[in-house]
């Protein structure tokens, strides 16, 4: 099963509007938090609105973590969605679209790449990217989607404190690093708007099959820390709320994204 990736000269979302509606800053504490900001202005924002930064000063991950993000080296990007009948119970069905999609974008250039659950990039093994959505709410529905996403494109080497961690794709593939920021920029957005498109968001069952498809250690064991104690477990895969399924002495467990850590 698969989602297709469609022509964008057919879709409302050209690339030319794509590009009209990229706004590229030199330094910005955060992608995000510059385009919510613009966001509380009067005046609507077109959907797709896209900020791009060279530099970061205070990227955001998940868990509070911060994203490192040397001056062009990394692709950071957050754009606008407004995405429609979405309940925040369903929150969980744009993360993995948008998920897929960069799997789809990053396996252009590189081979064997997945997904970490819930919202991580892997090849090898090694972190090359990762998402923050934000939602804005309407009662019990999601008015807007804050999506952030940085991936690491130019980088030779990582701090000690992340070495052997993390990756980049001048890492992995030095001859399809070499073009601008804001060439891979504009080539990721036209993948995950094209996807949203055509991807039926209400399809729970249909994105979770792909996603739990291109899931990092799915089947494999390995280590995870647990209450403070590390334990051997095996991802069986994704629930529809997003909770990672685990079996761990032979019993089936659901975990939080706050509840466990994957152990290198």
């Amino acid at each position: 099963m698969s989602l297709n990736i469609f022509p964008l000269q057919n879709n409302t979302f050209s690339r030319l509007y794509l590009r009209q509606n990229l706004i590229v800053l030199e330094e910005v504490t955060s992608t995000n938090d510059y385009l919510k900001q613009l966001l509380s202005n009067i005046k609507p924002l077109p959907e797709a609105t896209a900020i791009m930064a060279t530099h970061q000063v205070r990227g955001k991950g998940q868990r509070g973590n911060s994203w490192l993000d040397e001056p062009s080296e990394t692709l950071a990007i957050s754009f606008v969605l407004y995405p429609k009948d979405i309940s925040i119970h369903q929150s969980f069905n744009l993360n993995m679209l948008i998920c897929v999609a960069i799997q789809r974008w990053a396996s252009t250039l590189l081979p064997d790449v997945q997904v970490k659950w819930p919202n991580d990039i892997y090849i090898r093994g090694k972190k090359l990217g990762g998402v923050l959505i934000e939602n804005q709410l309407s009662g019990q529905y999601i008015r807007s989607s804050v999506i952030g996403i940085g991936i690491n494109i130019k980088q030779e080497t990582f701090p000690i404190t992340i070495h052997g961690k993390a990756t980049s794709l001048h890492i992995e593939n030095p001859e399809a690093s070499k073009h601008s920021l804001e060439h891979y920029g504009l080539s990721l957005l036209s993948t995950i708007i094209a996807q949203y498109e055509h991807t039926d968001l209400q399809d729970t069952g249909k994105l979770l099959d792909i996603y739990n498809n291109l899931l990092f250690r799915k089947g494999i064991p390995a280590f995870y820390e647990i209450e403070g104690e590390t334990v051997m477990g095996i991802i069986q895969g994704v629930e529809s709320n997003g909770k990672l399924n685990m079996m761990i002495h032979d019993e089936e467990r659901i975990f939080d994204l706050k509840e466990i850590r994957f152990k290198v």
